[in-house]
């Protein structure tokens, strides 16, 4: 496909080797995109929900695939999407490749290679939107959410190991890198499981990404398991340059990030991008309404929480980017 990026021109990481001795992963330098913060800004902001925009701009998508549908069927409304948070204040996009899955991709009758184009097209769109020096994120969602059940929120994978776990997510994750995205955002992990399926991966790969946990109390992530030990676990990963919580209620997040700032090493990144506050029904496909939180209380959240220690802010489901314009505002320092 077009967006194949010639491998001259992607983004590697600086390896401390001699030319001419073959690099092994053992002597990968790992780079880090997020250290690329504005000077007046209090902490690196990333977008807000890339399917809440694009079913505010009139596209439905309740599809197995969700919005990485328009990456075949409506390309322009997700460019188009990324470009207003750019514009609302964003420096990081992520892409539309969340829930990119060959189940949902193989609904719409398109084929493997065709699928794999699509999510590499899933960063040329986000980088055609993007200013110079902003950032492109690419999402790779949980398995959970391949499955159209709410399992992103419960970690039930019947009949998944870890290894299972990490061969169902290496055909995005290299698709992803090989379009040239700047870091991997592997979010909404609701498990221990998968967490070390992932941090398995991106060794693999010596690619650096993020790995943030959806969360169902401010202690445990979604299946129940502690969140300060699947910190502890993903942080052994050199790769992993960032951890902590998305598409968690905003109540929880203060006590999470925390207790992230606690558990990671100090050079690494505390990344936070709750929902709005709705709550989701996997059965029903809707968002329980009169649960949300309004941009200003949000704003007010997301600076305790940044007073705790977090240094990547931003938002997902049901947040807008009016919600990222008033955080914009928000995180800028006197000069």
């Amino acid at each position: 496909g077009s967006e194949r990026v010639p491998a001259e021109k992607r983004p590697r990481l600086s390896r401390d080797v001699a030319e001419d001795k073959p690099a092994t992963p053992a002597s990968a330098v790992v780079t880090d995109p997020l250290a690329r913060r504005r000077p007046n800004r209090r902490a690196l902001l990333l977008d807000g929900g890339l399917a809440t925009h694009i079913e505010a701009l009139g596209v439905d998508i309740d599809h197995s695939l969700w919005s990485a549908r328009c990456l075949v069927s409506d390309p322009s409304v997700i460019r188009r999407a990324h470009a207003d948070y750019f514009e609302a204040g964003a420096d990081v996009a992520i892409t539309a490749s969340y829930q990119a899955h060959s189940k949902g991709f193989e609904e719409l009758g398109v084929s493997p290679a065709d699928a794999a184009a699509a999510v590499r097209r899933s960063v040329t769109l986000a980088r055609e939107a993007a200013p110079p020096g902003r950032l492109v994120a690419g999402s790779v969602g949980s398995y959970g959410a391949s499955l159209h059940n709410g399992a992103e929120y419960t970690g039930d994978y019947p009949g998944m190991d870890e290894a299972a776990l990490a061969a169902w997510h290496r055909p995005r994750v290299e698709a992803l890198i090989e379009a040239g995205c700047d870091v991997l955002a592997c979010e909404t992990i609701p498990c221990l499981m998968e967490a070390r399926a992932l941090a398995t991966l991106l060794g693999e790969c010596c690619f650096p990404a993020w790995l943030t946990f959806s969360c169902r109390s401010g202690t445990e992530v979604c299946s129940g398991e502690p969140f300060d030990l699947c910190v502890r676990t993903v942080a052994a990963c050199e790769f992993v340059i960032g951890a902590g919580v998305n598409c968690t209620h905003p109540d929880h997040v203060a006590e999470l990030v925390a207790t992230c700032r606690a558990t990671l090493p100090s050079e690494k990144h505390v990344v936070v991008y709750p929902n709005s506050g709705e709550e989701w029904c996997g059965e029903t496909h809707t968002w329980k309404s009169g649960t949300a939180t309004a941009d200003a209380a949000f704003v007010k959240l997301a600076l305790s929480w940044i007073d705790l220690g977090a240094d990547c802010v931003g938002g997902c489901c049901r947040t807008s980017p009016s919600t990222i314009k008033a955080l914009a505002a928000a995180l800028e320092l006197p000069i």
